[in-house]
């Protein structure tokens, strides 16, 4: 037996098959909450799931470079995660203002960076405002003779021997790590 069908049957059918995916397609964007607006992505907290204390070296990119203890300072850190349980991070950023730099201080902190050593003075004059929003950080400033240090924030001084001498000292007496 054969099935015959008229033209205006065929575009019937073919008519209820589209309204038939079409409804579908709407019924899964219904069930999965989408308004065609995107919820963007999950937000990420970051934790030390390897229980080690951090420490983070960071300036102004331009800045850093010009100087010549940025190296000696980022060797001090490396070499205090040789004698410890100490993770260490450089970001090295361009950031012309405090206001620029602020947000990546920030961002350290959230990463959980114990110790947040700064480098130049972009950087040094944001810092009174990082270690008022992060307590639970320690920020040091590394400053060049005469140069002015922010209010409540340590820092160091001296010949770059002994500002890489003394971030290595207070990176490894850095306190037990808080996960």
């Amino acid at each position: 037996m054969k099935i015959h069908l008229t033209p205006r049957l065929r575009w019937v059918l073919g008519l209820t098959a589209v309204l038939l995916v079409a409804g579908a397609g709407l019924a899964v964007l219904l069930v999965n909450g989408h308004d065609g607006e995107s919820a963007g992505p999950a937000a990420i907290s970051p934790s030390n799931i390897a229980g080690r204390r951090t420490a983070c070296l960071t300036g102004d990119a331009t800045e850093a470079a010009k100087r010549t203890d940025t190296s000696a300072i980022w060797a001090a850190l490396q070499d205090a995660s040789q004698h410890s349980k100490l993770n260490v991070q450089q970001l090295l950023v361009p950031a012309a203002t405090p206001d620029q730099a602020l947000p990546y201080l920030s961002g350290l902190s959230a990463q959980h960076c114990d110790l947040v050593v700064s480098v130049g003075p972009t950087f040094t004059q944001a810092l009174e405002g990082a270690a008022k929003a992060n307590p639970h950080t320690q920020f040091v400033a590394v400053t060049d003779d005469g140069q002015p240090a922010p209010s409540g924030v340590a820092t160091i001084t001296g010949s770059d021997d002994q500002k890489a001498a003394e971030t290595r000292r207070r990176a490894l007496d850095l306190p037990a790590p808080r996960n």
